[in-house]
């Protein structure tokens, strides 16, 4: 699959300006102070749509990589894609080590480096590199059993991961008596990862579709409407946000296969925008690396009196505009791009 695929490259710059979006507005979405304002419901609003980023990041790398015969060859799978999260992991999480340093939040402490290194990661938004990580692992063994399943037993399989991380809450929400059965048999999000394949090679009939986008609405509605009714001026918990829940499921797919099906629809006219897609898309990574640095930047130097609404909104341009052209500077140097994107 060398050929571009113009809906991924799409969905792909979608997914970080979500992620931008969703960091850039979490610290007034659960500021108490700020219940019930009138920016503070319009970033509620956003809030479902920005949920959607990182799965959206795995259903793309589902579809790609579980598509590819060569990612069932072990070896040759890990010694290709592994390094390409590991070394950028590495020298990111000592820039924003070094960075914490610099801003006085402590000294340098190698055995305190190396505990966040070898857990969940040395800033907040590196916990999808440490579980895309692990779904790599799994990737080649992934890929046998997707060759050699029929759709409907691979909609088995996505029901079974799903069970206890997603469905099972769900039912327990409603049941009489608290369901267990089992435990995760996998990690949850690897659930993203299958549907991205799932969806990616399926071709739905408009009734179908019309279902899927149904059940997005369901989802950004649930969402919605679930973390509003336990939010108060003394807590905003957000219990609808957990990347497992049901309603990020039915909004991304509905999301996927909306874009997938415009762009086919719109082939011909979208031929013009392959190659600056392309080109954007090949900078997400690098713009997922240093967009949570640069918004730490922005927040420490800048000290906006203005409007909170034009304050949310220069912070998710300035961090996306800053982002972008420190991931195209990187991607010119081939040694910084192995390094870092």
């Amino acid at each position: 699959m060398n050929q571009r695929i113009r809906y991924l490259d799409f969905l792909r710059c979608l997914a970080i300006f979500f992620v931008v979006i969703l960091h850039s507005i979490t610290p007034t979405l659960v500021n108490t102070g700020l219940y019930s304002c009138t920016t503070w419901y319009l970033c509620m609003g956003i809030d479902p749509f920005d949920r959607t980023g990182v799965p959206l990041f795995f259903m793309i790398s589902g579809f790609l990589l579980l598509s590819r015969s060569s990612t069932e060859r072990v070896g040759d799978f890990y010694e290709h894609n592994i390094p390409k999260l590991v070394i950028p992991l590495t020298v990111w999480s000592l820039i924003y080590y070094a960075a914490e340093v610099v801003y006085g939040q402590h000294p340098i402490d190698i055995l305190d480096f190396l505990s966040r290194f070898l857990n969940q990661g040395v800033s907040y938004h590196m916990w999808f590199i440490y579980t895309l990580v692990g779904i790599y692992l799994l990737c080649p063994f992934l890929k046998r059993i997707v060759d050699h399943c029929t759709t409907r037993q691979l909609v088995v399989l996505l029901a079974v991961i799903l069970f206890p991380t997603t469905l099972r809450p769900v039912l327990n929400r409603f049941s009489p008596v608290d369901i267990y059965l089992f435990g995760p048999m996998m990690e949850g999000l690897v659930g993203y990862f299958l549907l991205g394949y799932l969806l990616g090679r399926a071709k739905f009939q408009k009734k179908t579709r019309i279902l899927i986008y149904l059940g997005g609405a369901v989802g950004y509605a649930a969402c919605l409407l679930g973390n509003l009714a336990q939010a108060s001026p003394q807590e905003i918990g957000l219990p609808m946000n957990g990347g497992y829940l049901l309603n990020h499921y039915l909004l991304a797919a509905s999301i996927f296969v909306f874009f997938q099906t415009w762009f086919e629809r719109h082939s011909a006219k979208l031929e013009k925008l392959s190659g600056p897609l392309e080109k954007a898309s090949n900078l997400v990574f690098g713009v997922y690396w240093v967009h949570a640095l640069v918004l730490n930047v922005l927040n420490a130097l800048v000290d906006f009196q203005g409007p909170l609404l034009v304050w949310v909104v220069v912070q998710i341009g300035g961090t996306l505009v800053l982002s972008v052209l420190i991931s195209a500077v990187i991607s010119t140097v081939p040694i910084l791009r192995r390094m870092l994107a």
